[in-house]
């Protein structure tokens, strides 16, 4: 049985979430046009729409136009809008995440031990 390609990273991610006391769910028909997000996740008042990416790369891009739905979508609902990124094959450090705070396409990098470093 063929996965959809990022399948395991939103089951891990949504284990992750619950993991720190959210009450998180995958959506099956995300990637939809009216449903943008991938996983949907509360705690108390604090509620959160993400957007998962995984690659094996050291970036991922997101159009500007998947962040316009994703950021809509969680204004009609009141959540915030997150890209969660799972970088394949890293043994630390395997999720980057990024709050949206504007419309724009979007590149997120592969973080380094160096960021990481105080």
């Amino acid at each position: 049985m063929a996965f959809r390609r990022g399948y395991r990273a939103e089951l891990e991610l949504v284990e992750f979430l619950k993991r720190r006391g959210f009450y998180a769910v995958r959506i099956p028909v995300s990637g939809s046009k009216n449903i943008p997000c991938d996983v949907l996740a509360a705690r108390g008042s604090d509620r959160r729409a993400y957007q998962v990416k995984e690659t094996s790369k050291d970036r991922v891009y997101i159009k500007e136009e998947q962040v316009r739905r994703l950021v809509e979508f969680c204004r009609a609902f009141g959540f915030k809008p997150i890209i969660a990124v799972r970088w394949k094959g890293a043994r630390a450090n395997k999720w980057s995440f990024f709050e949206v705070n504007e419309i724009k396409a979007i590149r997120i990098e592969k973080p380094t031990l160096m960021d990481y470093q105080d």
